[in-house]
């Protein structure tokens, strides 16, 4: 086996989307040696810039009265009183001078007639306090930061690398084991710090809205290090994403349009307006966890659409009106070339995976339970409770990005000069070739995009929108026999070139720890709280689960404990639901 060159770095950033990329550039204005690994190509790869709309900051420019500690209430009664309220303070006091910052750097918003940065309401927020650029944010986001990035002498960007191990040593220098797509090869990154800002995961469902590389890699190397992690049951499902008829080029969660700017009206088979009967005004009060358990039962009730869905319609409006509201973005005009005329016919809209609330456990400093190793983003967690506004991610990346870039590099200025053990590289380096041959030399067995696709419909089977006891005990089982059967059988091409098998090989031994995460947190919340709903208990119980379930690696085995959360800024209103007492 050949040396593999280390690569000597001060702080390393794994993840090179709205978080990752922030991260890196604020970590360069401490250090001078920033690497950031993305897994695909920087810039292009993620979620970021599959962001259309909305970037939430309490600017107060749709109206005055708007301001952060209402966008802090908002965020806090949303997430169901979850949240690390501390972190819900920095997020929406800095919010506003990140979105400047990004101005600073290029980025061109839909501004007023007097130069104001114009401002959209969303669902769950008092005010208006949405920041956008046509619809085409995210994509705007990410190539401004990308472009903040590349042109940082002291930021160094690494593309195409998997990273497949963590080697977390004391209070450091720490070190990451990668894989090159090109050619298979390994790369060894080290580093005084290192920040994880990879996303979520939601691929682990068959239904979702996430780009192919959203695996909840960094989540799952995280927990395999030891960090703690939390709030793995909160898995926000999107409501209103594409069903029929295909909007190639519009993204998945393209029909949400229609439910923030127009009159539209959701409906079943039978022609019911299901939502507006039990919530006149729904439009702006529905949040995503209440409108995806009102479409999925709608649903698996029999009352779904054609194609599995339910319909958003806005032909009663008239043709005028409709073309009026949907004229931003041309998005009436795109829908058209795919021959979708909006004054003739409704969409099919279903529910599907979109975010993980949960993740590494993290302060205001982005600083996980373990020395020297922070998070950002959606692999962390805290920042939206068990439920996150929409409008709350794009900007959220921004503030925990530039906070765990921060952090990370006054940790390795502290740390300049020390040297660590190397002596368990090899060892590590040794144990992946060895597996990825076992993998190559199997003439036949268990593909991994089919391992992926059978770990996608357990998930969406035992720990979706709705979840019960002996669903979810028997999604731990079969998750357990697929981990059996990937040790057994998985086999991969034996090509090194670009072996898309050998990525999809390590993302889904990833999929499979996130999910019985995911799953064993599910178990242990016996209540019905925000995204996270059971049918045995349907309820939210205030007096013993406002926690946080806290999750760590323990041998083989995963321990879990609970801790009350604090209520620092904002106290529950407790209500009564159908004659029992919940949270709002």
């Amino acid at each position: 086996m050949e040396e593999t060159k280390i690569q000597e770095l001060e702080v390393l950033v794994i993840g090179g989307g709205g978080a990752g990329a922030m991260a890196a550039i604020h970590a360069a204005r401490e250090v001078s040696a920033v690497g950031l690994v993305e897994k695909g190509i920087f810039g292009k790869a993620g979620c970021t810039p599959m962001g259309a709309y909305s970037m939430c900051a309490a600017f107060g420019n749709a109206d005055p009265r708007d301001n952060p500690r209402v966008h802090l209430e908002d965020t806090i009664r949303q997430g169901r009183f979850i949240n690390n309220q501390e972190l819900v303070d920095i997020f929406t006091r800095e919010a506003p001078e990140r979105v400047m910052e990004l101005i600073s750097f290029g980025a061109k918003f839909d501004r007023d007639e007097k130069g104001k940065l114009k401002q959209g309401m969303m669902a769950g927020h008092s005010y208006p306090r949405a920041c956008f650029f046509d619809r085409r944010t995210g994509p705007m986001i990410m190539g401004t930061l990308a472009r903040q990035a590349k042109k940082t002498p002291q930021i160094q960007i690494f593309e195409e690398i998997l990273i497949v191990d963590l080697l977390l040593e004391g209070a450091g220098p720490h070190y990451a084991i990668g894989l090159r797509w090109a050619d298979s090869t390994p790369v060894v990154f080290r580093a005084s710090a290192i920040v994880v800002a990879t996303g979520g995961g939601a691929q682990v469902y068959a239904h979702n809205t996430t780009s192919i590389d959203n695996t909840g890699d960094g989540i799952s190397l995280m927990f395999q290090s030891g960090a703690e992690l939390a709030d793995m049951e909160f898995v926000q499902f999107y409501p209103t994403t594409v069903c029929a008829p295909r909007l190639p080029g519009l993204g998945p969660t393209a029909p949400a349009y229609l439910t923030i700017h127009t009159g539209a009206k959701l409906y079943n088979a039978l022609g019911e307006e299901f939502v507006g009967k039990k919530m006149p005004g729904w439009r702006f009060q529905a949040t995503r966890d209440i409108l995806s358990q009102a479409i999925y039962r709608e649903i698996i009730e029999g009352r779904g659409s054609p194609h599995g869905g339910v319909y958003l319609d806005v032909t009663h409006l008239g043709e005028e009106r409709i073309k009026r509201e949907t004229a931003f973005g041309g998005y009436f005009d795109k829908l058209l070339r795919l021959g979708v005329d909006l004054t003739q016919r409704p969409i099919e809209t279903t529910v599907s995976a979109h975010f993980f609330m949960g993740g590494a456990r993290v302060n205001g400093r982005g600083e996980t339970s373990l020395p020297g190793l922070f998070a950002a983003g959606e692999a962390a967690a805290g920042y939206h409770g068990a439920n996150r506004l929409g409008g709350n991610a794009l900007s959220e990346i921004l503030v925990s990005g530039a906070r765990a870039g921060q952090y990370a590099a006054a940790w390795a200025r502290e740390r300049r000069g020390m040297k660590g053990p190397e002596t368990e590289i090899p060892l590590r380096l040794q144990s992946i070739e060895e597996k990825i041959a076992r993998w190559k030399k199997r003439g036949s067995g268990l593909r991994p995009i089919e391992g992926k696709r059978c770990l996608q419909g357990i998930m969406w089977e035992t720990a979706g929108v709705v979840r019960e006891k002996k669903k979810m005990q028997k999604g731990l089982e079969a998750l357990a026999a697929l981990q059996e059967e990937v040790e057994k059988r998985l086999m991969i091409s034996p090509s090194r070139r670009f072996n898309r098998e050998l990525l999809d090989a390590f993302e889904l031994e990833h999929m499979i720890r996130i999910s019985s995460l995911i799953l064993t947190s599910a178990l242990a919340r016996k209540e019905s709280r925000g995204a996270h709903y059971r049918i045995d208990y349907p309820y939210p119980d205030d007096e013993k689960w406002l926690v946080n379930i806290i999750l760590q690696r323990d041998g083989d085995r995963i321990r879990k404990r609970q801790e009350k959360v604090s209520f620092s800024h904002l106290k529950p209103e407790v209500q009564k639901i159908d004659g029992k007492e919940g949270n709002e």
